[in-house]
């Protein structure tokens, strides 16, 4: 009896010696990618710049830090810095791989840099390490998000919270369902005099959410951070609605996006309280007072038929590079281009 316990206790702590240098192997694994991706990048002409790399969580998980991250892309002019990023994999799954934002950081474009704090950053991905680590699902959870450009004045925009839910369509591989939603989003002062110069509408806009498909030139993976990014060809919004003080927007429709990023097809809106809206676009000066003249008359005369004026239902047509509102142009279609 002694002595078949004694076997027994040799095999429990063979196997953990066994277990904890697979965990060991598996972390100095982890830590060499980390770092041969980085170094991949420099070769690649980028400025990456971080503090020794950490990894931690035995036994059952590999959470690695990467302090003082710097990261610069010279061919599509961004940048990220942060004092740290969280990288949390699960070994029972290996494909699932949380990140963990900091609660500030910077992100650059050639155009602005922005200031970005916040009490909850945090993105869950489901990856396919077999597939160049194709996209599955991400989930993103935000929580009291500022954003701000120092060089515009220091203007800022905030939210309470957001949720951004990205699935990709089994046996679609360029295709993504996704669903979002912001609540209490509060726009730059500097916009918002802008737009409302009497200060008459809320500082909110209490919610906006988004429902849809997007399909794009080549599937979401590794290579879209590496490389350039995958580019959207078709566009199918199922419900999109955005809510400021007693203003509603409401559209749904489709699109194809051609390779220079100009849309064509056919969205349907739903605005009510629309002449605010016109009032608002003309105060910001993306229209003129024309143009303003123009479709006040014209989305008049369709308002007055639905019998309530105050409320339209029109088709907004994007066709030849430019955006209709049933039969007025508006102006030139957006470029729908990610860099």
């Amino acid at each position: 009896m002694e002595c078949g316990m004694k076997k027994i206790i040799i095999l429990i702590v063979a196997l953990c010696l066994v277990a904890s240098g697979i965990w060991f192997g598996l972390a100095y694994a982890s830590k060499s990618t980390i770092s041969a991706w980085f170094d991949a990048r420099e070769a690649d002409g980028w400025l990456v710049s971080h503090d020794a790399i950490e990894v931690k969580g035995f036994p059952l998980n590999l959470n690695a830090r990467i302090p003082n991250l710097e990261l610069a892309d010279p061919e599509t002019g961004w940048l990220w810095s942060g004092p740290e990023i969280l990288i949390d994999q699960n070994l029972r799954s290996a494909g699932d791989i949380a990140v963990t934002w900091p609660s500030q950081h910077i992100f650059a474009t050639p155009e602005a840099r922005y200031e970005i704090a916040s009490a909850l950053f945090r993105s869950d991905l489901a990856l396919e390490p077999t597939r160049n680590l194709a996209l599955a699902t991400a989930t993103t959870q935000l929580r009291d998000l500022s954003i701000a450009e120092p060089r515009d004045n220091g203007s800022r925009a905030s939210l309470n919270a957001a949720s951004i839910e990205i699935t990709r369509l089994d046996g679609q591989d360029q295709t993504y369902d996704l669903e979002a939603s912001i609540t209490e989003l509060s726009i730059p002062d500097v916009i918002r005099a802008r737009l409302d110069p009497a200060s008459l509408m809320p500082e909110i806009f209490s919610q906006s959410t988004l429902k849809g498909r997007f399909g794009f030139d080549r599937p979401w993976d590794i290579s879209a951070l590496e490389q350039a990014r995958p580019q959207v060809t078709t566009i199918t919004i199922s419900e999109a609605t955005a809510i400021w003080g007693d203003m509603v927007l409401r559209a749904s429709g489709d699109l194809q996006v051609d390779p220079q990023g100009i849309p064509e097809g056919e969205l349907a809106l739903r605005a009510e309280n629309w002449r605010t809206m016109l009032e608002i676009a003309l105060r910001a000066g993306v229209i003129g007072q024309d143009l303003y003249d123009l479709l006040d008359g014209g989305l008049g005369f369709f308002a007055q038929l639905s019998g309530r004026p105050e409320n339209l239902d029109i088709i907004l047509r994007f066709n030849g590079g430019g955006v209709f509102a049933g039969p007025i142009p508006i102006g030139p279609a957006p470029r729908l281009i990610l860099r």
